[in-house]
């Protein structure tokens, strides 16, 4: 009897230990809450000839624009609402300034040469620091020189 406890307890450890690791090793990056993010390098936006931030942000295949605003594409439940009055644009943040109001003609003012990065920010990955209602549709930063 005392045996196979024994056996039926490490079963049971062993068991948990595997769901555990594997949990651990599979949770890297695509989960809710953890903030990966879409990267944009200034560099890379030269080397495809953008002028603009705003052409780097509406060429990029995460990224849809309607009626002048910008949102992003799919998998992400914020980027469209059922009318026009609902639609969710990301909050724009240059060089740590939010730019709620008129973020396009923002990004267009951002020559490339000046771009060192811009990340992406999907709704379910803000990172705690741009947390705030403005943010429901994800966030764009943009870091210059």
């Amino acid at each position: 009897m005392r045996r196979s406890l024994v056996r039926s307890e490490l079963a049971v450890v062993l068991l948990l230990a595997t769901t555990t690791w594997t949990a651990c090793a599979s949770g890297g990056g695509g989960r809710p809450g953890t903030f990966t993010r879409l990267v944009i390098g200034g560099e890379e936006i030269r080397d495809v000839g953008y002028e603009t931030a705003y052409d780097a942000i509406v060429n990029h295949r995460e990224i849809i624009t309607l009626g002048g605003e910008i949102g992003f594409k799919g998998g992400d439940e914020n980027a469209f609402g059922r009318a026009a009055e609902e639609w969710y644009i990301p909050m724009l943040v240059v060089d740590g300034n939010y730019h709620q109001i008129d973020a396009v003609t923002t990004l267009r003012r951002i020559d490339a040469v000046s771009i060192v990065s811009i990340r992406l920010y999907k709704s379910s990955m803000v990172p705690p620091e741009y947390r705030r209602p403005e943010a429901r549709g994800g966030v764009i930063e943009v870091t210059t020189r």
